[in-house]
């Protein structure tokens, strides 16, 4: 399915109407790119299958909190990396409690997305900040789990422009963050980081 960032826009500000819809056409576009990234973390297809659909439950529980004007992608792949560390947390206690070992120490607790907001807030700020060009191949790749042959050839550049892009946006928001006070409070900033722009 092929769509402009406008077109999401408007699902956005429909979904925030309650508009059924606009939250399937949402769940069309991004569940492939969502199941892929949290697979990538959980590696277990069942608990994945799980996790996509919380998140995108959540998505639906949550629309009128969505920014007018914006995209779903990155609140979408905040909350699903947020999910899938909270489902790898539990995992490894009840293993650890099985084999008889110590539990893991209290960690702060994302299975109730505490840090969502505020992760969502540094990443958007730093993404807003990229040239226009930039920001549309980093969206497209990271965000939207395009290869980067399909973001070329969607945005007509060459396959070394778009590598070169997404090798420039993250060294710029991965430098943005670091500098942020909030940022480097967050217990899981560095491993989101990771996972966004590695």
């Amino acid at each position: 399915m092929t769509w402009k960032e406008s077109d999401e826009i408007l699902w956005v500000d429909a979904l925030r109407n309650d508009s059924t819809e606009a939250f399937d056409a949402l769940y069309r576009v991004y569940f492939p790119s969502v199941y892929a990234n949290i697979c990538r973390l959980v590696r277990e297809p069942s608990a994945a299958q799980d996790i996509v659909q919380e998140v995108f439950i959540r998505l639906w529980e949550k629309r009128a909190q969505l920014k007018p004007g914006q995209t779903a992608g990155n609140w979408l792949f905040v909350v699903s990396y947020n999910r899938s560390v909270s489902w790898l947390r539990k995992d490894l206690r009840e293993k650890l409690q099985i084999e008889g070992l110590e539990t893991l120490p209290d960690l702060p607790d994302q299975a109730g997305f505490d840090h969502t907001s505020l992760q969502l807030d540094m990443l958007e700020k730093a993404i807003e900040q990229l040239p226009p060009q930039r920001k549309k191949v980093f969206l497209l790749c990271k965000v939207q789990g395009r290869t980067y042959a399909e973001a070329a050839s969607e945005l007509q550049i060459s396959h070394y422009t778009v590598k070169e892009h997404i090798q420039k946006a993250s060294q710029f928001i991965r430098e943005y963050v670091r500098l942020q006070p909030e940022w480097q409070a967050l217990a899981l900033g560095a491993p989101l980081l990771t996972h966004l722009l590695g």
